[in-house]
This record gives structure tokens, sequence and C-alpha cells, in this order.
């Protein structure tokens, strides 16, 4: 009697086994080039000034966070609200000195950039150039690699530093 209950405990334990994937060097290698041809996509989407197409990249989640210049928006729908004072961009330019991107599983990669960044508006108008840099966690979400976090901030010399 003790047996066929043995049994059936040990297969069960196996069953309930996590999956486990191995993240070989190759496979993180493709999520790179994946996670940065989908980056390059976004900031094409955004150099058009195109907020449906550039907002497409996001998560449409309740979790999906951006955070930049003080402000932390939670869920796609509190950063649609801002669509309004984007109203008069014309076009963006964007300069990237260093981008890399970590792969922390086979469906998540963090993505960190330093660059340079400037907006014209419909009147012409190009402000001056600020510096910035940029982190977002790329998630693989049905299928598509889409942003579940964002934080872009504008850095202020070190204290010390002048």
């Amino acid at each position: 009697m003790h047996r066929p209950m043995l049994a059936v405990t040990l297969i069960a334990s196996a069953a309930c086994q996590p999956v486990t994937t191995e993240l070989t060097e190759e496979r993180k290698a493709e999520i790179v080039e994946e996670v940065r041809a989908v980056n390059a996509d976004y900031w094409d989407a955004w150099r058009e000034a195109d907020w449906d197409r550039g907002m497409a990249f996001y998560v449409d989640s309740p979790d999906f966070v951006w955070a930049s210049g003080g402000a932390v928006f939670y869920g796609l729908s509190a950063l649609e609200e801002t669509r309004p004072r984007f109203a008069s961009v014309a076009s963006q330019t964007y300069a990237f000195r260093d981008t890399r991107v970590i792969v922390m599983t086979p469906q998540s990669a963090a993505l960190t950039a330093a660059g340079s960044w400037t907006q014209t508006d419909t009147a012409g108008v190009t402000t001056p150039t600020r510096e910035f840099v940029w982190t977002a966690i790329w998630v693989l979400h049905e299928g598509e690699w889409k942003m579940r976090l964002v934080h872009m901030s504008f850095p202020a010399p070190w204290p010390g530093s002048r």
C-alpha cells in the first residue's frame, strides 16, 4: 500500500518541478540584437513625433511604469494623459553615445542609454539640446518585445565636479 503512494508522490514531485530554460550565450546575443532592433524602431517613432506608434512599444497594463523629471505614471492610461503637451511637437532628434543591453531572463532585458535630445515644434522652433539618461526594462509580451518600465533623467553635474 505504501509503494503505490510513494510512486505517486515521486511522479507528482517530478511533475511539479519548475521548467528551466537554459540561457546560452548564443541566445543572450540574439536577445541583445532583438532588443537593440526594437529599441531603434521605438526611437524612430519618436523622431517622427508619432505618438501612437511610439506608445505601441509599451506594455498596455496597469503595472507599466514611466518615471521622468520627478513624475511617475502608473499604467499606460496615465501616460496617455500627457498627450496634449506633445501636440505641438513636429519632430525630435536623439543622438546616443552609449547603449547597453543586459539580458536578465529569456523574456526580459534592461537597456540603458546616454545621449542628447532636441524637439522642434510645429512653428519650426528647436529647443536647446538636453543631455539625458534612459533605462527601459523590455519584456517579451505576447510574442513581442515591449517596455514594462521606463526611467528617463536629465543629469546634473555631480556635486564638487566643477
